[in-house]
């Protein structure tokens, strides 16, 4: 029998029970080519008993079947009909003398002969080179080294995904693969979640330095929008995501942000993405009300419950937290206010330009041109901690890795800007029950990117709000004033509009005004009135007529 042979005998006895041996991977074996054996030390061997049960000799908990006793004992050539004769006795409930037995669960799928072979041929001798690369750690047990398509991606036709992965240690439970692919153009997503090799090989069989080509055949759906679209990959089990341990192009719900690629669809028409807009008249407060104005997050100034505020909307499973955002110009400033209901205030983030997305936080948005390009991306957390940055280009369509265009645009701060945030309760303390937290922001308007002073009557810049509410470690409550349509804050196509020059003055408590006492009316300062034929009169010669 040579080396590469695999060992297989079987044996049925009348009442129809099942034996079988087989050389599994990860059996050990050495090769004496010059008798022509195998001589296998303490070879592994698994019985089972059953109605055509497979019995299989390996060494590892990836053999066939549900639960097993792994016995080891000495085996050579010369003695095979003593190793039929013991198999089939202990398969039968003989005695027989062996050593080492242990039980071992296995995994739930058994696999045949066939199977396995399928599956060895998926597992790689060298990493590849994918067509489109990525390197995301999955916590410390996989790798997505990348992932191959075959183009054109046709809408309504058949297609191939072969993702790449690689385990960076032996994994003891089943992850499930999901896939959301997104379309960039319309709120559109098509799943194509699975189990690697089409459950055959699912990650609790997976051994550290394997690598596996997982070939995944799927169908476009047939209306998916022509245009852009990109996956977004991740692991799952449950409600449990595996979390992303490196930096690539991911999202703060663990999912890795895969290339974009190209949907032909030409029988489709386009919808609109996501619905309408929203707007906001931003509101232009007289001098005088601002000038009890102080920045410190409480806001109580008596304008402030006069502004007419703009709602945060949930996003995906999030409850509506009822989160509340003002905005009114000054002389030559933008304010921007909000109120955030939270029951725990918490953020641990203290230095300037930290990852504050990554806890509790308020974004803010501002693109003047609506172009993804030169606009403002400004975050606070609850310890007041300030991530402000300018994006040159979009984030992801800019030069370098993500992380290298976040450093690029983070290097940059806001001259002037003023921001102070209060809670009302007690940050970062389980014991007790906290209301809210609420930001104040002052910001000049010659300090905001792409902007060279005050707005004129009728400019309109594209804005959005967003707030991360985080009660637990697992939980993560996402809202947003205009709702994106893909898996990015940066999608300035879906920001809504900020409106100034509309009349929108705010009232000024009765309290506060000093009412203009009224001169009686006189025949001086009376109306003057014209009856029509002094009317017709005045239009036809444009002399002035005379008072009654």
């Amino acid at each position: 029998m040579a080396d590469s042979d695999a060992l297989s005998l079987a044996g049925r006895n009348a009442s129809g029970l099942f034996v079988k041996f087989s050389d599994w991977a990860g059996a050990t074996r050495n090769s004496y080519s010059h008798h022509n054996i195998i001589n296998i030390a303490r070879y592994p061997i698994v019985f089972a008993i059953g109605d055509a049960a497979p019995i299989t000799a390996s060494g590892a908990k990836n053999s066939p079947g549900a639960l097993f006793k792994v016995c080891t004992m000495n085996y050579h050539p010369t003695s095979r009909n003593r190793f039929i004769g013991l198999a089939l006795a202990a398969a039968l409930g003989a005695t027989a003398s062996l050593t080492g037995c242990q039980e071992v669960n296995q995994p739930t799928t058994t696999l045949t002969q066939a199977q396995w072979k399928e599956v060895k041929a998926q597992l790689l001798d060298e990493a590849p080179d994918p067509q489109y690369p990525i390197g995301a750690q999955f916590d410390d047990k996989i790798e997505l080294i990348g992932f191959d398509i075959d183009a054109p991606l046709v809408a309504g036709k058949p297609a191939t995904f072969t993702w790449y992965w690689k385990a960076l240690k032996d994994i003891d439970d089943n992850w499930k693969v999901f896939v959301h692919f997104d379309s960039s153009e319309e709120s559109y997503r098509q799943n194509l979640d699975h189990h690697p090799l089409g459950g055959l090989y699912q990650t609790g069989r997976w051994k550290e330095g394997q690598i596996i080509k997982d070939v995944q055949k799927v169908t476009i759906s047939a209306d998916f929008p022509n245009g852009q679209a990109s996956p977004y990959i991740g692991f799952f089990k449950g409600d449990q995501r595996l979390p992303i341990k490196n930096s690539v192009k991911k999202t703060q719900d663990r999912r890795v942000i895969g290339p974009a690629v190209k949907v032909q669809n030409t029988n489709r028409k386009p919808k609109a993405a996501g619905g309408p807009l929203p707007n906001y008249v931003v509101t232009q407060v007289e001098d005088k009300a601002l000038e009890s104005l102080k920045i410190d997050g409480k806001l109580d100034e008596a304008f402030w419950s006069e502004v007419k505020p703009l709602s945060l909307q949930p996003l995906g499973n999030s409850p509506d937290l009822k989160s509340e955002v003002r905005v009114v110009r000054g002389p030559d400033y933008l304010l921007i206010g909000a109120t955030l209901p939270d029951e725990h205030v918490w953020s641990k983030l203290d230095k300037r330009d930290a990852d504050t997305w990554t806890e509790e936080v308020f974004e803010v948005y501002i693109d003047s041109n609506r172009d993804g390009k030169n606009y403002l991306e400004l975050q606070i957390n609850p310890l007041g901690t300030i991530f402000d940055a300018k994006f040159d280009e979009r984030l992801g369509r800019g030069k370098g890795t993500r992380d290298e265009q976040i450093n690029r645009a983070r290097s940059w701060n806001m001259k002037d800007l003023e921001t102070a945030v209060w809670v009302d309760g007690t940050i970062n303390d389980d014991s007790d029950k906290d209301t809210k937290w609420s930001v104040e922001i002052k910001m000049p308007f010659t300090s905001i990117p792409g902007i060279d002073g005050a707005p004129s009557d009728g400019t309109q810049w594209a804005t959005n709000f967003y707030r991360y509410d985080r009660p637990s470690d697992k939980a993560t409550h996402t809202s947003a004033w205009s709702k994106p349509t893909s898996g990015t804050f940066h999608q300035v196509e879906r920001f809504g509009t900020l409106k100034f020059g509309v009349p929108a003055p705010v009232r000024v408590p009765t309290k506060q005004l000093k009412l203009r006492q009224l001169k009686p009316a006189t025949r001086e300062n009376a109306p003057l009135k014209i009856n029509p034929e002094q009317l017709q009169l005045l239009q036809k010669t444009g002399k002035a007529v005379k008072a009654e």
